[in-house]
């Protein structure tokens, strides 16, 4: 995981006197009491805009802090990272860069609470072991590909949702992608539940909530275990993990398995989602993508480590002579280009290619 590179002397004084971002002893328990609670007291992401300095960011956002060493903390969290957004933002005014920054809600975040709360793609022996077995090999439809798709435009993709302070990326990256190929089946959209698969995902199958898991064995879950899976508004997610409460009266979809791409083929990924549907893929997602406003996020940090970050291609596109992937976050609506991110497309930009599936309805 690559962090902010203007950041390396704060995370070394923070380190050094709380003792890293995973144990931050007294200060660790006041942020779980408050600002790392965020996500559980409020529905959505709150909206900032033109945040002057930390008091301003505190006002607009609403965040208290439990003590000094708290709100100092988190003030020099948010100075880095609003000096980051600044240097950015100048660069992309002068044309040497093709996406924006701004400061929003998740810029006092440590890095720990980042990757705990706000990613959480997790491979494991016992996944491999139930996934491989029943892994097919993505076979796009026979048909026209476009220069261009977006399934948004087409109905197929529910209004983009807040995975709050839950490790549970793989969820809606699983979720949307069913959602998507059952409308291209039946032309009916449905919205399907992340909370029941935080709640019943087995650990033998390397599903274990809030501490992460894969969209692959997700759909194995799903198609072998459970055989289906349960409407959104009849088991709404919590942003916590709570005890399974899935029954047959209750399913929305079933599935008859799934399709993996083979990794590094963007043709195969264009073709999947242009005949079939939208992908399930992960991504190495840095801490600046935190702060991404607009445009194409091409970070070139994120091309030098491992993925991390489960997110649902809903389509791709060119702009300027760009080729990109349209990207749907589970990071609020009022994030990014309103949910979204597009990421540049050919590349293998950030691991995109690596782990992309898709299920078979």
């Amino acid at each position: 995981m690559k962090l902010f590179l203007i950041l390396p002397l704060l995370v070394t004084v923070v380190t050094a006197q709380f003792g890293g971002f995973g144990g931050l002893g007294q200060v660790g328990s006041a942020i779980n009491r408050g600002v790392g609670s965020l996500a559980s007291r409020v529905q959505s992401l709150p909206v900032v805009n033109n945040v002057a300095n930390f008091a301003d960011f505190a006002a607009q956002t609403g965040k208290t802090y439990a003590d000094a060493a708290e709100r100092t903390l988190r003030e020099n969290l948010f100075t880095a990272r609003k000096s980051l957004v600044d240097a950015n933002n100048a660069a992309f005014a002068a044309g040497g860069k093709s996406y924006e920054l701004a400061v929003n809600a998740f810029a006092d975040l440590t890095s720990g609470e980042f990757l705990s709360r706000l990613t959480g793609n997790k491979k494991s022996a016992q996944g491999e072991s139930k996934a491989k077995a029943h892994r097919q090999l993505a076979k796009p439809k026979a048909g026209p590909v476009p220069d261009s798709w977006d399934w948004r435009e087409k109905g197929g993709v529910t209004p983009v949702k807040f995975q709050g302070e839950c490790g549970s990326c793989w969820t809606f990256a699983t979720t949307g992608a069913i959602e998507g190929h059952i409308f291209r089946k039946t032309g009916k959209l449905i919205s399907l539940s992340e909370q029941n698969l935080v709640d019943c995902g087995k650990e033998d199958f390397g599903l274990v909530g809030c501490d992460g898991g894969f969209q692959e064995y997700a759909f194995e879950f799903i198609t072998s275990s459970q055989k289906g899976i349960a409407f959104g508004d009849k088991y709404p997610y919590l942003d916590k993990k709570d005890k399974c409460s899935y029954q047959n009266g209750i399913k929305g979809a079933e599935i008859k398995g799934f399709a993996a791409i083979t990794p590094k083929d963007e043709k195969t990924m264009k073709e999947v989602i242009a005949t079939l549907g939208p992908l399930a893929c992960s991504l190495n997602g840095l801490e600046s993508l935190l702060l991404y406003k607009k445009g194409i996020y091409a970070d070139e940090e994120c091309n030098k480590g491992e993925v991390n970050h489960s997110v649902l291609v809903v389509g791709y596109g060119s702009e300027n002579g760009q080729d990109y992937w349209i990207v749907k976050n589970s990071w609020d609506k009022n994030w990014g280009e309103d949910g979204y991110f597009r990421l540049p497309r050919g590349n293998n930009f950030c691991g995109i290619a690596m782990e992309c599936s898709y299920p078979v309805v």
